[in-house]
């Protein structure tokens, strides 16, 4: 008997993380418009590698479906609005580790 957790700890906290790894919890918390797509390959999906590589990448977008503000960032950023210099978050960086 291992003393160790069955799922690897998450670099991040926030509602996320409480998401079971579930086809039923992964649908419920994925935005209509991707449900459709992740139940048809979850579905067709075989029996092992196949199915837990869809698992895994429908739960990391239900993850990311729970931060309300994701979806105006990505249109910010694919639109060039407010972006951030590299040389802004690198001096930005430094003063937080306190390099700088």
């Amino acid at each position: 008997m291992s003393a160790e957790p069955l799922e690897p700890p998450l670099p991040f906290s926030g509602p996320g993380r409480g998401i079971p790894r579930t086809i039923k919890s992964i649908s419920e918390r994925l935005p209509e418009d991707k449900r459709a797509l992740f139940i048809e390959q979850v579905t067709t999906a075989e029996f092992g590698a196949d199915l837990d590589e869809v698992m895994l990448v429908w739960w990391g977008q239900a993850v990311l479906a729970q931060d309300p503000g994701r979806e105006k960032r990505l249109a910010d950023a694919r639109a060039g609005r407010n972006l951030v210099p590299l040389s802004e978050i690198q001096r930005r960086l430094e003063r937080r580790d306190g390099a700088g």
